[in-house]
């Protein structure tokens, strides 16, 4: 539980810091700004307390007065109790659950190890499939996300809620060209989604270097992915159906790659 000293009551709509929430919870340039951004819900909090502290620190709890005796609460954090109405304005769900931190992440340079699995996804727009990426990288054992181009941010609260949590168990990071060629120079290959003409995704083999790179729904992986990718996956479909929603596409790849792995 909290201690006294660093719990605060505002109830004033008019606060300062009702306005940061509000910024932080709607516009990428203030979580930029500001070097933070908003985690709902008390299952996204609990995994950063017990699993990641070091990329990411909590930095302040927002909370209704139901939650202010909660023993589950970690002492010595800034808390600030808001009244349901507050809070209710500052979250972008329905139905608020009452408890919310604002997170200050530690960034990690990216650097080329030895081996991993990368997903790299070109110009993801949609927050819930990225969320759902995330989430399905880590179910599968996938060492990190690369962001390349115009990517939604990561850190948008409708995409760390579609995540369950599960952000804070990989790294997330946004390259460029000079970080894609020298991971290609380290013998990563590239493999390109496609919808045709490619290597049968359940036939084909893998190294413990590869990159899968799933482009945005609308247009597909860029030419200049297509160029640089050393092989292109195809996942058999029925002819009924002509393509697949790019994250249920991308957690199919992900979990056969795994399984098909070489040693």
């Amino acid at each position: 539980m909290n201690s006294d000293e660093k719990m605060r009551e505002i109830t004033s709509a008019a606060n300062p810091f009702i306005k940061r929430l509000k910024s932080l919870a709607s516009s990428k340039k203030a979580r930029l700004e500001s070097g933070a951004f908003i985690v709902e819900g008390w299952r996204g909090i609990d995994t950063l307390l017990r699993h990641n502290r070091r990329r990411y620190n909590l930095e302040t709890l927002v909370i209704s007065s139901e939650w202010s005796n909660d023993p589950r609460l970690p002492s010595g954090i800034d808390t600030v109790v808001l009244p349901a109405h507050l809070l209710e304005k500052v979250s972008d769900v329905q139905s608020a659950q009452g408890i919310l931190g604002i997170i200050r992440p530690s960034p990690q340079p990216f650097s080329v190890p030895a081996a991993g699995r990368f997903l790299l996804l070109d110009n993801l727009r949609d927050p819930g499939n990225l969320g759902t990426l995330i989430r399905s990288a880590v179910g599968s054992g996938f060492d990190g996300i690369l962001l390349y181009g115009d990517c939604v941010d990561p850190f948008n609260p409708k995409v760390i809620r579609s995540t369950m949590g599960t952000f804070a168990y990989t790294g997330i990071w946004s390259i460029g060209q000079r970080e894609l060629q020298d991971l290609l120079s380290m013998e990563y290959e590239l493999c390109a989604t496609t919808g045709y003409e490619g290597e049968n995704l359940y036939r084909a083999r893998f190294s413990n270097k590869c990159i899968l790179a799933i482009g945005s729904e609308a247009h597909g992986l860029s030419s200049g992915l297509m160029q640089l990718a050393s092989r292109k996956i195809t996942i058999p479909l029925r002819e009924e159906c002509e393509s697949l929603n790019a994250a249920i596409a991308g957690s199919i790849c992900m979990f056969q790659m795994t399984q098909a792995i070489q040693s």
